[in-house]
């Protein structure tokens, strides 16, 4: 049974990821920002607390004043290095969708059906519980696609997804996007 998704949701916001992450869970993010946008970020977090904030897997901010979208991790309150490879693919003022999908060993990401980045698992997927986003945006739509494996893959053997092989080509434009949202 697939999850219900999130529609127009107050910013800030942090809702359950219902079943959890794990390879070949997708999160499709659809919103826009407003033409003066300074930052905006998406968080994968291991709980609901945003202060103290609980540990964060995946941290993608999206910078446009310093024209970069930064990918880090929080432990313990603690931040990690900072990645910000690949410049910032979005203009304030645009309508995006972002697409996160977990693999077994990496989060990929797509912004507006091109393949962005690739973060290589800091914190156990299997540790992620929540959804946070603040900032200057406002989300139309939140998806979460992505049957739970039928079983627990073990290290050497490939993971059996209960929907089939996860989806090759995550980013590809139309791939179960609402109708009518570009």
């Amino acid at each position: 049974m697939a999850a219900p998704p999130i529609f127009n949701p107050i910013i800030p916001c942090v809702h359950p990821i219902p079943g959890g992450v794990f390879p070949g869970r997708m999160i499709r993010i659809q919103g826009n920002t407003p033409p003066g946008a300074q930052r905006f970020a998406f968080n994968l977090q291991c709980g609901p607390n945003t202060d103290p904030r609980d540990d964060i897997a995946l941290h993608l901010n999206f910078r446009f004043v310093e024209q970069c979208v930064v990918r880090n991790h929080l432990t313990a309150m603690d931040w990690g290095l900072e990645d910000t490879e690949g410049g910032m693919p979005l203009r304030p003022g645009d309508q995006f969708e972002a697409l996160i999908l977990c693999e077994q060993l990496s989060m990929k990401v797509a912004l507006n059906g091109m393949h962005f980045c690739e973060f290589l698992h800091r914190i156990p997927f299997h540790r992620i519980s929540h959804l946070t986003v603040d900032g200057d945006v406002s989300v139309q739509f939140i998806g979460f696609e992505g049957s739970a494996p039928a079983q627990p893959a073990y290290m050497g053997e490939p993971a059996q997804y209960t929907y089939g092989a996860p989806p090759p080509a995550y980013g590809a434009p139309g791939y179960g996007a609402p109708q009518g949202f570009y």
